[in-house]
């Protein structure tokens, strides 16, 4: 609570010192409801909401008010925003989605607070294109500094493009080990093969450390320590045993690798995100997970199909061959941070993997075993039907259960979900109108319907 208000005046301080030097302050303000057939909302209407939506009928008030950057011509520039939802549901909350202040100077930028990542594949995607990083759970406070999008390197004039960042964050909910920090670094590169063709290669990682575990005591949390954690290195004598021979930590990546062609009537995008928590994975021993993904722009502004994107995520494969010490990776959890890759209730990564339900003492600990073994294929579309915009989201998945303990018969789910959007200058109406049908089918969750409207309206002042 302390560093949310310590960020809170941070923000408010700047807003005001800088508000006489901006353009237009803009303003957000978003009433919504979402209700079903069953006690629980369907799938796709919980899932990728920024942890935002309960999980059962609501009704939802949002404001936000912000700058976005508008001065991209200048060495300097700021963005900042506020953003508080308040909803009444079986459980009554107020929380805050954004409180973030960012500054750019030439191609560098600083956020400092809490920002929602950015949506990927015109939010198609079901894990918006990372397998370990999704926009399914609420973003964390904290300070990351980072590229400007691409950057060209001096030497390399056109064909040699990099962008990373450097970022540490506050585990700040209710989880197994207290105070949890939370590391974050990245490098991806990107290279011109011709004017149409590009690869871009790179890495995603993060490393939970530090904090205070009920089990275990308090974890390593020293400037020395958080060094090794950066690095990978070992634990040393005042971690745990198994910390002290391995990596100092919980630590999550991902290896992307992504093709890019230009062609004449539509571009064409593959990508593959290949996770990893240990050595096994880091060598690609589970070679067969991750998220691989291919999206096409069809270039069309207005069409039946602007932009189609197709999906199959796997991990099954979990390492688990013969020859392996350590075992299966089993993605998502770990042995001493017990609440695993999930904050407040959802999980960060890919929305398919099921977060434990929240004890008695209002801690998640971790995906359910089992759960994080599946195969799921998702295909999305947008476009328009005359005037009209529309998002289409369909998915199946098939859970196998744990090595040994595997389902038997395999329990599937096939969810979806339809998009669309009234824009108000069509009716000459003073706000946005949007409205979602959503549906759940198969085994795995309860046979679902649902829908979601709600009423937006922006402006500046």
């Amino acid at each position: 609570m302390k560093k949310c208000i310590l960020l809170f005046l941070l923000c408010f301080i700047s807003v005001c010192s800088l508000k006489s030097q901006s353009k237009d302050l803009q303003y957000a303000i978003k009433t919504s409801a979402g209700f079903s057939s069953d006690t629980t909302l369907p799938f796709w209407l919980v899932a990728n909401q920024y942890g935002s939506v309960p999980d059962s009928d609501y009704g939802l008030l949002n404001t936000s008010v912000f700058k976005t950057f508008d001065t991209p011509e200048t060495l300097f520039d700021v963005t900042y925003k506020a953003s508080v939802t308040g909803f009444i549901a079986q459980e009554n909350k107020l929380l805050v989605n954004e409180l973030y202040l960012g500054v750019r100077f030439k191609n560098i930028l600083l956020d400092i607070g809490i920002k929602n990542d950015a949506i990927a594949w015109h939010n198609l995607s079901s894990s918006n294109g990372s397998i370990i990083k999704s926009n399914n759970a609420r973003a964390m406070p904290g300070i990351n500094i980072k590229t400007n999008n691409y950057v060209t390197l001096p030497f390399a004039k056109s064909w040699l493009q990099v962008k990373g960042n450097f970022a540490h964050y506050f585990m700040d909910d209710t989880r197994f080990v207290d105070y949890t920090n939370l590391h974050h670094k990245s490098l991806h590169i990107k290279t011109s093969l011709s004017p149409v063709f590009e690869i871009i290669a790179g890495l995603d990682h993060y490393a939970q450390w530090g904090g205070t575990s009920p089990q275990f005591g308090p974890q390593p949390s020293s400037f020395k320590d958080y060094i090794k954690v950066v690095f990978g290195a070992e634990g040393g004598d005042n971690a745990t045993a198994n910390d002290q021979f391995n990596a100092l930590g919980n630590h999550i990546g991902a290896y992307i690798l992504q093709f890019n062609y230009q062609g004449q009537k539509a571009n064409y995008n593959f990508y593959y995100s290949h996770p990893f928590e240990d050595t096994s994975g880091r060598e690609m021993t589970n070679w067969q997970d991750g998220l691989y993904g291919v999206f096409i722009d069809f270039k069309k502004q207005k069409a039946a199909i602007t932009h189609l994107l197709a999906e199959f995520t796997h991990t099954k494969n979990m390492s688990n061959i013969p020859v392996s010490i350590s075992g299966p990776d089993n993605y998502f959890n770990n042995g001493i941070y017990k609440s695993g890759w999930t904050y407040h209730g959802n999980t960060i990564g890919s929305p398919y993997f099921t977060p434990k339900p929240i004890d008695t003492d209002g801690i998640t600990r971790g995906v359910i075993l089992g759960d994080n073994r599946f195969a799921a294929f998702n295909i999305g579309a947008n476009g328009y039907v005359k005037w009209l915009p529309y998002r289409v989201l369909l998915s199946h998945t098939t859970y196998y259960g744990w090595f040994g303990q595997e389902y038997d018969p395999n329990p599937f789910q096939f969810s979806g979900i339809l998009d669309i959007v009234i824009p108000q200058e069509k009716f000459n109406l003073p706000f946005d109108v949007a409205a979602s049908f959503v549906f759940d089918a198969g085994t795995y969750r309860p046979q679902n319907f649902g829908a979601f409207l709600s009423i937006t309206k922006t402006g500046s002042f």
